[in-house]
């Protein structure tokens, strides 16, 4: 078995992440790293694995680094990881990054989003970017992978197809997004109480996550929006994209461009054109688990149309993904530990 330590344990991607590892066949949990609940048993904060980890109990990060492990997972806070990835790469542990911290490769992107200079660019050149349904050859045998913001990689997913020939103009993103995005402090404006049942707009044009579609779309950021809206759910991610077409096309070709980019990718699936009610994915169909859906519309006149892609914000826009690339960097089965089927009805 493999070894991994896991920071930022406590938080909802870390306790993600444990999860996995707990079922996975060739990876074993040596450390769980949380600053604030060291010495306290893991199961205190993540009830749901007591039978899983009934003895471990949280480590501090000074301990953590003595632990010799082959893997790190670091879901941590955003401009909190480089440090910690440093370390690592100086004893040669592998790193899947769930932060921010190396995702970008533009310089002044990053500067722009996250409001400072970036101290390890070096890092940022280093990383491959942590989506595996682009870059898998990339993660073979890889050292490090960035993570990747939830809701670009939902955005991504759906777009991506389409940018890769062409086809996309500009297009306006709407992302709708569960309370469980705000990670697990709670804030007046994310705390679940007061945002259940409501349709809430936070974020008209902007965010921060849209430097990484340009990125992996290879497209400016002036050809998209992005606008946020808090949904009455705890998981989950529908992204709706409104597309400005490069010309005219019809719907078998759209069939065929989206066919050859998800083709047997082990968990990206195209929704069916039939029943109407599937068409358009709902993030409900894949809930708890690491697997992507995207389905369309085409306007009748052939050059607007609409992706719809569906995610669980905390599997395949977090720990999942990280567990996936972690697997292609190790040589390991790309789906191991990565099985679970969705939840549903939810």
């Amino acid at each position: 078995m493999l070894k991994a330590a896991v920071w930022g344990a406590s938080g909802m991607t870390g306790g993600e992440v444990l999860r996995i590892l707990a079922g996975h066949p060739e990876i074993e949990l040596t450390v769980a790293v949380s600053r604030g609940k060291a010495v306290q048993p893991v199961w205190t904060v993540h009830p749901h694995l007591r039978a899983d980890f009934p003895e471990m109990t949280f480590a501090t990060p000074t301990d953590a680094l003595t632990a010799p492990v082959d893997v790190a997972f670091l879901a941590l806070p955003h401009k909190a990881s480089w440090p910690v990835i440093s370390e690592y790469r100086k004893r040669g542990v592998k790193v899947a990054d769930l932060s921010a911290d190396v995702r970008l490769r533009n310089m002044a992107a990053y500067k722009k989003w996250y409001e400072q200079e970036h101290p390890a660019p070096d890092l940022m050149k280093e990383a491959v970017y942590g989506l595996p349904e682009l870059h898998r050859e990339e993660l073979r045998g890889a050292s490090l992978s960035s993570g990747v913001g939830c809701n670009a990689a939902c955005a991504i997913l759906g777009l991506a197809p389409l940018t890769k020939v062409g086809l996309v103009a500009e297009a306006r993103l709407e992302l709708r997004v569960g309370s469980s995005e705000a990670g697990a402090a709670p804030s007046r404006g994310g705390h679940h109480p007061y945002r259940d049942r409501t349709m809430r707009v936070y974020e008209p044009f902007r965010h921060r996550h849209l430097a990484e579609v340009a990125q992996e779309c290879g497209l400016p950021e002036s050809a998209f929006t992005m606008t946020m809206t808090a949904a009455p759910m705890v998981r989950g991610v529908q992204m709706l994209a409104q597309a400005r077409l490069s010309r005219k096309v019809n719907e078998p070709e759209l069939w065929k461009a989206y066919r050859a980019a998800v083709g047997d990718q082990p968990f990206w699936t195209l929704s069916p054109a039939r029943p109407p009610h599937l068409r358009l994915p709902d993030p409900r169909l894949v809930l708890g688990s690491n697997r992507a859906l995207t389905g369309f519309s085409l306007h009748e006149d052939g050059e607007r149309l609409l992706v719809v892609s569906a995610i669980d914000n905390l599997m395949k826009g977090a720990a999942g993904t990280a567990v996936q690339c972690a697997n292609l960097m190790l040589g390991l089965p790309e789906t191991s530990g990565l099985t679970m089927k969705p939840v549903y009805p939810a």
